[in-house]
């Protein structure tokens, strides 16, 4: 023998079965690893392909631009992608809260918004004084209307920030095209229609020529400090920059106005769930390795014994052990490998059949094909990642093996005296199940092996409960929808709705709950005077505003405060308060009304005080926010500020999706009844939202689906192992009077054994790792609902798994000779 190591060779060789067990598990551990890396770069490529879907291809917008300005941006080196679109102004459509906003899109701009420029009928406007709308925008300002046809459209135009009255203007518009419905615009009260090119130039004044450019940074690393730059070029207040949000928390890129996700102590939620997850599919995958190599080593203990007897030193020991890893990850490499590669592309590519291909930016399947292959590409760096990482957790799991053949002690190695049998006293009892008694101590006879045994089934089932939270980060809609409340909001400018009708409302059988606005807006008198008692000055520009909410929405807002402070709010001796937003005019910033928590003021004769400030205000109507002081109380401290009690918004939440259309036609008389009531559905915006995120869901579920079979596949391998590890136990068993069944049984109970430990364990964990994932939703940490629907799931086929993997190698090794199974060297 040339080397000691060549003999890391030939036990392999001569102890197939157990190399066989081995490499199956590090095939498995690399296909996992492998479909990881590869598919999760085309995951996120479909992840930014829905939020370039939901809000536009752009990073950031600046708007109020000249025409000088926006040439700048346009030829800006550090830019891509720039569009420029001109406001033509904006009506209200019919007596609906919806507001149509006419816009002419310059050069490419509309290319970053694919869903408002899907045309169904006729082509998209291309001169002056040509438009193109939506069929469901077209059912408010003429039904019936075909492409040719003359729309007259009276709008309205102003700037961001004016001194000046809107600019008013009528007009009739040639209709050059049709669109398709795009309803996302629904969840904040605006749609969409486009001009021809030189609309703008041809009907407004020129101070209302002003330029709202999209753009994106070629480096996303200095996305902020590039914008700076050129906001500071172009002397552009922070009020004018506008960021793509959405795309930028999906692509994970930093900007000034980025919420936190993060809780408390600063530490990323959604990195550290990404770690988790990952962590805990490694984690699986090694106990099964370091399970088998321990149990392998085991069985050679006195063929080490022997080879330190003659001279062996442990680090040689080590080297050995270490090879015969090393040698079979290098034959499980390129199978587990390809596998992995081909299983994440063609779980992808099938998937990819059941999309629409609208919602990620495409218009055919074989173009969604096209852009999850491009996908691919790239994948390289994930894809050895992977391997490199599996080869890191598989000498891990093979240290302890390694460790525990290096310090064997010649003697008793040799000798065979491995266990030591410890008897302790034992009280009498009726066995009232031997298989299951026999079981039990089977399991307690060796506590390591079980113990890795069940680790290996609790990290499996953790992983599959973990993975189906870990898909919900995924969704790019999920803060979208939240701009909305309810399935209806049901609206009053002028009146308000009676107490009496909102009760009627409530009483529906369809309503599950209702959610209340009560807003009043206070403005100074032509005479100076301001038409509520306050004992704080207010700025000429700036309005007063009282906002009542009901108990549920008021809860969300007093979040962030102390208990006593949100009890003060609840009882009506404190307030949330809106400051006015800071603005400049002309270079100069405008002097505002501030309130800090703790300050006192009196309004209508009522005093209270702040407990905290609030950065999103209440509106109604989709309208935006009249600049001014906003408090918000309950609604019933609302009714004694304002000695009123009419609703100005209401937001119902059905029981069930069949009671739309039947409640929709209630709806309709009811607010005939209540003169100057209005209601919008946001039932088309959340069915398109959460149908974008369904498919991307389902992507990832067949990588959950594939990620659950190689866990089962580890569970099978574990078990199978420790039976097949124990053949010539099974020998003696069956030599002192066992029988077939009894055999069976007896197994069968461990396994079940197994299953049933590992289920109950399993299920609190993956209920642990389902809190943090969701903590990185919601950006802190709180014990989510109990999942019990894949805790089930998992638990049943871990125990069917187990009892499977007890009974296949059963039936072969009781067909075995007695003797050969005792004399059976594996």
């Amino acid at each position: 023998m040339k080397s000691y190591l060549s003999l890391a060779w030939k036990q392999l060789k001569a102890e197939k079965i157990t190399s066989l067990l081995i490499l199956s598990a590090l095939i498995l551990s690399t296909v996992t690893a492998t479909a990881a890396g590869a598919s999760i770069g085309i995951l996120q490529s479909m992840r930014v392909r829905q939020a370039e879907g939901l809000n536009g291809n752009r990073y950031a917008t600046f708007h109020q631009l000249t025409e000088e300005q926006m040439l700048c941006l346009s030829e800006d080196s550090r830019l891509a992608d720039v569009g420029s679109i001109l406001q033509l102004g904006n009506t209200r459509l019919g007596s609906s809260s919806l507001t149509l906003f006419l816009r002419e899109y310059r050069g490419n701009a509309l290319a970053a918004y694919p869903s408002i420029g899907r045309v169904k009928e006729g082509r998209l406007p291309s001169r002056a004084g040509e438009i193109a709308l939506s069929e469901d925008v077209l059912q408010y300002l003429g039904a019936g209307k075909k492409p040719g046809d003359t729309l007259t459209l009276s709008l309205s135009v102003s700037l961001k920030t004016d001194d000046q009255p809107p600019y008013k203007y009528t007009h009739n518009f040639t209709l050059t095209g049709i669109l398709e419905n795009d309803y996302l615009g629904y969840t904040t009260g605006t749609m969409t229609a486009l001009a021809g090119e030189g609309s703008a130039a041809a009907l407004l004044p020129e101070r209302y020529l002003l330029y709202s450019t999209d753009f994106k940074t070629k480096s996303t690393g200095d996305f902020q400090s590039t914008i700076d730059d050129l906001a500071s070029q172009l002397s552009l207040d922070k009020d004018n920059i506008q960021y793509n949000w959405v795309l930028l928390d999906a692509l994970g890129i930093d900007y000034a106005e980025k919420g936190s996700s993060d809780t408390g102590n600063g530490f990323p939620f959604m990195a550290a769930a990404c770690i988790l997850t990952g962590g805990l599919v490694l984690l699986a995958a090694g106990l099964v390795i370091y399970n088998i190599l321990k149990v392998s080593v085991a069985k050679r203990i006195q063929d080490y014994g022997t080879l330190r007897a003659m001279g062996s030193e442990r680090g040689q020991l080590y080297r050995l052990v270490t090879l015969q890893l090393l040698i079979l990850f290098v034959i499980g490499l390129p199978p587990g490998v390809l596998a992995g590669s081909l299983s994440a592309k063609g779980i992808l590519i099938a998937a990819s059949g059941l999309l629409n291909p609208s919602l990620f930016l495409a218009e055919s399947t074989q173009e969604l094909n096209t852009a999850i292959s491009g996908s691919s590409t790239g994948m390289l760096f994930p894809i050895l990642a992977g391997v490199g990482i599996t080869l890191l957790f598989s000498l891990i799991a093979a240290f302890p093996a390694a460790r525990y053949a290096s310090l064997v002690s010649p003697v008793e190695a040799m000798s065979g005296d491995a266990v030591k049998v410890r008897r302790p006293r034992r009280k009498s009892g009726k066995i009232r199940c031997f298989e299951a008694f026999y079981a039990r101590l089977n399991i307690t006879r060796s506590r390591g092996r079980s113990l890795i045994t069940i680790l290996s089934i609790i990290m499996s089932i953790t992983v599959y409960v973990a993975l189906q939270s870990f898909s919900g980060l995924l969704d790019t809609s999920r803060a979208v929808q939240e701009m909305h409340t309810g399935d209806y909001a049901v609206t009053n400018e002028t009146g308000g709705i009676l107490p009496e009708a909102v009760t009627e409302l409530k009483k529906r059988d369809e309503v599950k709950e209702l959610y209340t606005t009560k807003l009043s807006i206070y403005t100074w008198n032509k005479d100076g005077s301001f038409p509520l008692p306050l004992d704080f000055p207010l700025q000429s520009w700036e309005t007063f505003q009282i906002a009542g909410i009901d108990d549920s929405r008021l809860e969300e807002f007093l979040s962030g405060l102390s208990d006593q402070a949100a009890e003060e709010v609840k009882n009506g001796t404190a307030c949330l308060i809106h400051n006015p937003i800071p603005f400049s005019f002309e270079g100069q910033t405008a002097e505002s009304t501030q309130f800090q928590p703790g300050d006192a003021l009196t309004v209508n004769g009522k005093s209270l005080h702040a407990a905290g400030i609030i950065s999103s205000p209440v509106t109604i109507n989709n309208d935006g926010y009249i600049n001014g002081v906003q408090i918000i109380v309950p609604d019933s401290v609302y009714d004694t500020l304002t000695g009123k009690n009419h609703y100005s918004e209401i937001y119902p939440v059905l029981q069930n999706e069949e009671d739309f259309d039947t409640f929709e036609a209630w709806l309709e008389q009811w607010c005939s009844s209540n003169p100057g009531t209005h209601w919008l559905s946001y039932r088309q915006s959340d069915s398109q939202l959460a149908e974008s995120f369904q498919q991307l869901n389902f992507l990832c579920w067949g990588l959950i689906l594939f990620i659950g079979l190689i866990g089962l596949l580890n569970i099978i391998n574990t078990v199978y192992t420790n039976i097949h590890t124990r053949t010539k136990e099974i020998g003696v068993q069956r030599a002192i009077g066992m029988s077939v069944r009894s055999l069976y049984q007896t197994f069968l109970w461990e396994g079940a054994y197994y299953g049933l430990i590992a289920s109950g364990i399993g299920a609190i964990t993956g209920w642990l790792c389902t809190s943090f994932v969701n903590a990185a939703a919601v950006g802190a940490w709180q014990l989510s609902s109990f999942p019990l629907l894949p805790v089930l799931q998992a638990a049943l086929v871990s125990v069917l798994a187990c009892l499977l993997s007890t009974a296949v190698p059963l039936r072969s090794i009781a067909k075995m000779d007695i003797v050969g199974t005792i004399e059976a060297i594996e």
